[in-house]
C-alpha cells in the first residue's frame, strides 16, 4: 500500500517485487548486521501491534489484519479481513510452526510474560478480547470474552485497538477508542493454566480522544495511553496536528473493590500521529514516533516532508512525563519502535523514504543522550528492509 492510503483510499498500484515479509535482524549493531526475510501475510492498515515475541526470541507471532489483495483491487476496502495468528520458528529451519484463527481483524497482540498466553483485541462482535494458549510454538485452546461494549458509537467503527500485558502477568490493559477509555482486566484461569473467565481490574479510565496504543511502565505502576485526537469531527479524519499522552497511575496489583481505583495524575501535550511508543528497560524514558503530515497527498495543507520523535521523561513518583524535545526524522510514516536491551539505542521504524525510485523501508538506530538535557540523536545505524515496515520487537 502507498503512504497515502489513508488519505484517499487508493492502494496504489501493485508491487510484484514486494512481499509481506518478518525481518529478523541479529546484532544490529554490529557493523554488518545478519537480515533475513521470511515471507508472511500481515498488513500496515491497523495499529503497530501485528507482531511479538516469545519471552526467549525463539518464536516470533503475527496477527493478519486483512489478507493479501485480491486481483483487480484498487482501494482499502476492497481488501478481504483477516483472522488469524501465525507462528514461526526463529531458531532452526524459520518456517511458520501453526496458526489459529482468532477473530475477525485483530488489531493488536501481545505475549503474556510467562510466554504461555497470546492476548488478542479483534473487531468481532461478542469475541472483543481473545486469549489462546501457545506451547513450543504450538497454539492451543481458544478463550474469546464479549466486553459488553456498546455498538461503536459513528465517531469511528472501531471499539477497540489496543491490548498489552501488565507486566504482573495477571491483568490486561485494553484501550476503547471509540469512547475514549481504557479498561482494565483480571486474566482469571484454570487448573490448567487456560483462561477461564476475565474480571474488570478497578475503573475504567477516560482518557482523552482516540487513544490508539498504550504501554505499561516496566515497572507496573503506569499506563500511559497516546491519544490521537482523530475522528469524524475533524477535518479528513487525521486533522489534528497536536496529541495527547494520558499517564494513568494504576492500583496496587492484587487490589480489589474501592481500593482497586486507577487514576489520572498527568497529561501532556504529544507529537502530531504519536501511533508508536516505547518505554526504556529502566522505565526512565518514554519515545514516541510521530507521523505528522508524511502520508498527505502531495499539494494537501498538511502535507510534511518529514516526521519526528519526541523523547519523554517519566517521573516515578509523580506519574507527570517531562518532554525533552522533538527531533526531526527524514522518513514517511515512521511505525514501530523498540530499545535494546541496555536503553541507550532505539530501533525506529521507517515505512520509507521520499524520492527513491524503488522504495525500501529500514530500521533507524537513534542513540539516547543523557548528558545535560536529555535527547535522541540520530547514528549512522541503518538496516535496509522491505517497504512498510510496520512493527518491531527487540530480544
Amino acid at each position: 500500500m502507498v503512504p497515502t492510503v489513508y488519505e484517499t483510499g487508493e492502494l496504489g498500484p501493485p508491487d510484484m517485487n514486494s512481499k509481506d515479509t518478518l525481518s529478523v535482524i541479529t546484532s544490529p549493531l554490529s557493523p554488518v548486521p545478519s537480515v533475513t526475510g521470511m515471507e508472511i501475510s500481515n498488513s500496515t492498515y491497523g495499529p503497530p501491534g501485528a507482531l511479538d515475541l516469545s519471552p526467549d526470541g525463539g518464536f516470533a507471532f503475527v496477527s493478519e489484519t486483512y489478507l493479501q489483495r485480491p486481483t483487480g483491487a484498487t482501494r482499502l476496502d476492497e481488501l478481504p479481513p483477516g483472522n488469524t495468528i501465525r507462528s514461526l520458528n526463529l531458531n532452526s529451519e524459520r518456517s511458520v510452526v501453526d496458526s489459529v484463527e482468532i477473530g475477525s481483524r485483530p488489531q493488536a497482540i501481545d505475549v503474556s510474560p510467562l510466554g504461555d498466553l497470546i492476548a488478542a483485541v479483534t473487531v468481532e462482535n461478542n469475541r472483543e478480547l481473545a486469549f489462546v494458549s501457545v506451547d513450543g510454538g504450538r497454539f492451543g485452546k481458544v478463550a474469546s470474552f464479549d466486553l459488553g461494549l456498546e455498538p461503536p458509537t459513528g465517531f469511528i467503527p472501531l471499539k477497540s485497538t489496543w491490548v498489552q500485558w501488565h507486566p504482573s502477568g495477571r491483568y490486561v490493559a485494553v484501550n476503547l477508542v471509540d469512547r475514549n477509555q481504557v479498561a482494565f482486566y483480571e486474566v482469571i484461569r484454570d487448573q490448567s493454566g487456560h483462561v477461564a473467565n476475565i474480571h474488570p481490574w478497578g475503573n475504567r479510565v477516560q482518557t482523552n480522544k482516540f487513544p490508539f496504543v498504550g504501554r505499561f511502565s516496566p515497572d507496573g505502576r503506569y499506563y500511559i495511553t497516546a491519544d490521537l485526537q482523530w475522528g469524524i469531527d475533524t477535518d479528513g479524519f487525521y486533522g489534528v496536528q497536536e496529541g495527547i499522552l494520558t499517564s494513568i497511575r494504576l492500583a496496587d496489583v492484587g487490589s480489589s473493590g474501592d481500593a482497586a481505583r486507577h487514576r489520572v495524575p498527568h497529561i501532556a501535550l504529544g507529537g502530531w500521529g504519536s501511533e508508536t511508543m516505547a518505554f526504556s528497560p529502566d522505565g526512565r524514558f518514554l519515545v514516541t514516533s510521530n507521523l505528522r503530515g508524511t502520508g498527505k497527498p502531495d499539494g494537501s495543507r498538511d502535507w510534511t516532508e518529514r516526521a519526528s520523535l519526541s523523547l519523554y521523561e517519566l517521573n516515578a513518583e509523580t506519574g507527570r512525563l517531562t518532554l525533552h524535545g522533538e527531533w526531526p526524522i527524514s522518513s514517511v510514516l515512521p511505525q514501530g519502535l523498540a530499545f535494546d536491551r541496555s536503553g541507550r539505542n532505539v530501533f525506529v521504524g521507517v515505512n520509507r523514504y521520499r524520492n527513491e525510485s524503488s522504495p525500501l523501508g529500514a530500521v533507524e538506530i537513534w542513540r539516547i543522550v543523557t548528558e545535560g538535557r536529555p535527547s535522541v540523536v540520530a547514528t549512522k545505524g541503518r538496516i535496509r528492509l522491505p517497504p512498510g515496515v510496520h512493527t518491531i520487537v527487540s530480544r
